[in-house]
Order: structure tokens, then sequence, then C-alpha cells
């Protein structure tokens, strides 16, 4: 492969410049195959997303994705679609992103939900369409010790959606 210098020192002068354009998590235990844009080639390579995201002892390399470039970013969002859709993986920072999936939520985001009235979590758990995120939004709610209601009311809603995606 060539070494493409340009697209290097690109990536480099946004890493010197301070935060990336956007970060994304793998929110699930399971181990997650993303597509990414080397910084080093600029070239298309997919790479594995290992590790559990709540165990603090966790390298974040290993789990979460950063995108120093405009470019980087729109590629893993396009490569990524159908992983963003399921929740298999998530916008780590709370930057608005058009045409967010209803999938596609935080654990910050999932953590302030959980910390709001009943109508205001339950209708963003009625939106989703995949397990994954109620299966996140329940391990928070547990995490949070929230009322017995309120982990029923997400154990219910991802009864149903495991039944109609055959999970």
């Amino acid at each position: 492969m060539e070494f493409d210098k340009a697209y290097f020192d690109t990536v480099r002068k946004a890493q010197a410049e301070g935060e990336p354009v956007a970060e994304y998590i793998k929110p699930i235990t399971a181990k997650v195959v993303v597509k990414v844009i080397d910084p080093f080639e600029g070239k298309p390579t997919e790479i594995i997303l290992k590790g559990d995201p709540t165990d603090p002892t966790v390298d974040k390399e290993d789990i979460i994705i950063q995108c120093w470039t405009d470019y980087e970013n729109e590629y893993f969002r396009r490569a990524n679609k159908e992983m963003l859709k399921r929740g298999l993986i998530a916008p780590h920072t709370e930057e608005i992103i058009e045409e967010i999936s209803v999938n596609e939520v935080s654990e910050k985001k999932l953590r302030e939900l959980l910390q709001k009235p009943y109508f205001a979590w339950k209708t963003k758990l009625d939106t989703f369409t995949s397990p994954i995120p109620v299966k996140r939004m329940l391990k928070i709610a547990e995490e949070l010790n929230r009322p017995i209601g309120t982990i029923n009311t997400i154990k219910e809603r991802l009864s149903e959606l495991q039944q109609n995606n055959g999970d």
C-alpha cells in the first residue's frame, strides 16, 4: 500500500487542533466490526470493537471510534448505517446529527431520559425499533435503581421488540 502523506497530515492537524468531529461508541458487550477510514492510508478498512463499555478498566480505543475529519465522519456514517440504525454503535457525544435514526441514542442521553418524568422516557422507549437500545436502557435503569414500574415497562417493550425482530 502506498502511504498517503497528505491525508495523514490533514488528520494529524485536526488532532492537534482539539476535539474530533465525531465519536461513536460500541454500547453493547458483543464484538462489532465497523468500517472506517485508515488515518495513515486514507483508505477504507475494517476494525473490531471489543470489550464491555460499562467496564471502567476497558481500553477506550477498543470501544470508541473517533472521526477527525468530516470526510471520515461521513464515510463512517454511510458505511455503518445499518449498525447505527440497529443501535450496535451509537454517537458518543451529544452533537446534533442530521437524519439521526430512532435507535441511535447515547448512554448519556438514556441516563438523562430516565431521570425525567414517565411520559418523557416512555415516549422515547416507544420509538425504538430494535431491542438493542432497549436493553441498554434497561441496564441503565437498573444501575440507577429506578422504580420497579419503570423496569417492568422497559422489560415489556424489550419483550415486544424481541418477538417482532426474532431476537
